[in-house]
């Protein structure tokens, strides 16, 4: 493989790891509509509760998930591109989801910390 097909295969892959699950989350809120407009449908009583188990995870879990994975994602990156001595493209494509990966992370120390100064 030719030095200029690695930026070019590390965007596409960078891109379809952050592309798929927009992707994901996209079908997911598609079947959760269709299950609304069945129970609308069938004249099913839509609780609280039903929305509850229907409604998008969110918290530190998901945040997490997201630092763990934007990290994991630019780690081999920066180290690839760092061995071939692009030390400008290891900064761009491997320091911007690094850094938003690190931004997830304190998200939940910051949370947390918030969460115990009020009880």
């Amino acid at each position: 493989m030719s030095e200029t097909m690695i930026p070019i295969v590390a965007l596409i892959v960078i891109g379809s790891c952050v592309l798929i699950p927009f992707y994901l989350r996209y079908l997911t809120g598609v079947k959760k509509m269709d299950t609304l407009v069945k129970l609308a449908e069938s004249g099913t009583e839509i609780k609280a509760d039903t929305l509850n188990l229907l409604s998008r995870e969110s918290g530190p879990v998901t945040d997490f998930r997201r630092g763990a994975i934007f990290i994991a994602i630019s780690l081999p990156v920066i180290v690839s591109l760092l061995i071939t001595a692009r030390y400008e493209l290891a900064v761009l494509l491997g320091g911007i989801p690094l850094c938003v990966g690190i931004a997830f992370l304190l998200a939940i120390k910051y949370s947390r910390q918030h969460a115990a100064e009020k009880h």
